[in-house]
């Protein structure tokens, strides 16, 4: 620029340092006039004039600020097809926006194409470019990418003393991810939050929490307005997940409930309207959920995981989630109380042992996709998840990610088999509550053909099926599942309960196939060797075929012992 031209400009920047925003624009509009019809010049001060408006809107009015972006760089949002490089602060402006909206593939592609500029002159802006970059790599979860990153453009940040702190936190959260191991000095806030998350990773839970609360022997100026974040809703959250994992659902849902509720008073600020504020509460919503799910509280569960399924619809993590509350809660509904009613008297009296049936179908016309704590509802969602895990050739490394779930981490190719084969078990109970057996059928085989499924899968896989045949009148098919044998070679590996409980379902499923070929007494056998109020009723019709008036007697006193406890 010629020397008339150098002193606005020289003037606007500094007005801008000193937040006088009035006065930068006024020396904008004087060197707008200056410029006169130099297209390339009049583009730079009118994106300087936009960046100036949207400091004076204190970061609030993004709309505007986006319209500005994208009209200078002629693209629409999102869009990173760049041709023209010769405004490297447009570019960077619009990565800063990109990144904040949470387009982070995008923000990483415009920032790439900044770093192979040779016409970046400004040392600031060139470590800015690297230091968002290595964040929106992070923010992706490409952690090797991270670290090359750092170690081809880092060297000189580390000398730079007013962002070489900043840089050593995000090589260090990439390492921690990596699990490398990371050497910070709990100084800062944000270092301590690091720190906490790299014992915790490490299993010392109680050393984790001890760090986070570290915080209250700290100064520090960590708040909506300067970070972007609340830190009482990330400490309380953070804390959550450390009480999950060691099986605490209660204490957890305590400080979910707190990490929502303060994260609700930071947005009702007005700084909230900020392009930096970090809007979470999807992420503390979906935690306090799986909190209340592990509390047995199904209903609350479901609330929370039907709004974070909305954020996060490419979950199948969250899809099975819901499938599992519908589950919880309408199958504790339907296991109702067997009651005993005496009908006539005399010697004309009936004893009759009842089960309330409910409709397995709604006939109210309702859509099953509308949100419901329902099995039908379940069945949706468990579909929805599997179509989320596409059928693809195994991978030689099972532990590369492969599907992305945000918010957690992406899923491998172990963990998708895992997830693929707890789905279809559950959709096989699920089916058969539905009184739809065929499909239950196919599910549990196509459980059964999976090399991968864990001994307890199959084993349940094979109850189901042969329950399955049964409806379907195939028992000789569902003998087969039930080989004695073969489940105890399945089951001997697993915990007592777990083993107990599969016994118990096993027994009773041969003893329905008995009775079905007509083979009561054989039946009768295996029922007697079953300790469980689960075959009281299927004892007691046997009782009755088989003319045992007074073991039914034993047995009426025995299902209401069980009722009333």
């Amino acid at each position: 620029m010629a020397n008339s031209k150098d002193e606005p400009a020289f003037l606007a920047h500094q007005c801008y340092l000193k937040k006088d925003y009035a006065g930068a624009m006024q020396h904008l509009n004087e060197l707008e006039t200056i410029v006169g019809n130099n297209s390339s010049l009049l583009k730079r001060v009118q994106h300087n004039k936009a960046v100036v408006e949207f400091a004076i809107s204190d970061m609030k009015n993004i709309d505007a600020f986006k319209k500005s972006i994208t009209q200078f760089t002629g693209l629409n949002f999102s869009e990173v097809d760049i041709k023209d490089t010769n405004i490297p602060c447009l570019l960077y402006n619009y990565a800063v926006v990109l990144y904040h909206s949470r387009y982070y593939y995008q923000c990483t592609v415009v920032l790439e194409k900044l770093l192979t500029c040779k016409n970046i002159n400004d040392t600031k802006l060139h470590h800015r470019i690297i230091l968002l970059l290595l964040e929106a790599t992070l923010c992706r979860r490409t952690y090797e990418k991270t670290l090359e990153i750092a170690k081809n453009h880092g060297e000189p940040l580390k000398s730079n003393n007013e962002v070489s702190d900043l840089y050593e936190r995000l090589v260090s959260r990439a390492q921690l991810y990596l699990g490398q191991k990371v050497n910070l000095k709990p100084d800062s806030i944000e270092n301590i939050f690091i720190i906490a998350q790299q014992k915790f990773l490490n299993g010392d839970t109680i050393d984790s929490a001890n760090t986070l609360g570290q915080y209250k022997t700290m100064k520090f100026n960590y708040d909506l307005k300067t970070q972007g974040e609340d830190i009482w809703a990330a400490i309380n959250n953070n804390l959550g997940v450390i009480y999950l994992s060691i099986k605490k659902p209660f204490l957890a849902t305590k400080y979910f409930q707190h990490a929502v509720k303060e994260h609700f008073r930071a947005m009702e600020s007005e700084d909230s309207e900020m392009l930096i504020a970090c809007k979470d509460r999807p992420l503390y919503v979906y935690n306090l959920g799986l909190a209340l799910l592990a509390a047995n509280n199904s209903e609350g569960a479901f609330e929370c995981l039907v709004e974070a399924a909305r954020h996060y619809p490419n979950n199948p993590r969250i899809w099975l989630r819901l499938a599992e509350c519908c589950v919880k809660k309408c199958c504790n509904e339907e296991a109702q109380q067997f009651t005993v009613k005496k009908l006539g008297s005399g010697p004309h009296t009936r004893i009759l042992l009842s089960k309330e049936n409910k409709e397995k179908y709604s006939t109210s016309g309702e859509s099953f996709a509308i949100p419901s704590l329902s099995l039908e509802f379940a069945a949706l969602c468990l579909r929805n998840a599997i179509s989320l895990l596409p059928d693809q050739e195994a991978v030689s490394d099972t532990s590369t990610a492969s599907i992305q779930a945000p918010p957690g981490p992406p899923i491998n190719w172990k963990q998708r088999c895992d997830l693929k084969n707890s789905i279809l078990v559950l959709q096989s109970y699920i089916f058969l509550y539905l009184q739809d057996p065929l499909s239950a059928l196919m599910s549990a085989n196509e459980l059964l053909s999976q090399s991968d499924a864990t001994t307890c899968q199959k084993a349940w896989a094979h109850i189901y099926a042969a329950e399955a045949l049964i409806n379907l009148d195939k028992i000789t098919d569902a003998v087969d599942h039930l080989h004695p044998p073969m489940i105890h070679d399945l089951v001997s590996v697993l915990p007592s309960q777990m083993r107990d409980m599969i016994a118990v379902s096993v027994w009773a499923k041969a003893a329905v196939c008995h009775i079905l070929r007509g083979d009561l007494i054989t039946a009768r056998k295996i029922l007697l060797q079953i300790n469980s109020p689960r075959v009281l009723p299927l004892q007691m019709y046997l009782e009755i075929c088989t003319g045992n008036i007074e073991n039914c007697h034993t047995i009426l006193r025995k299902i209401r012992i069980s009722n009333t406890s």
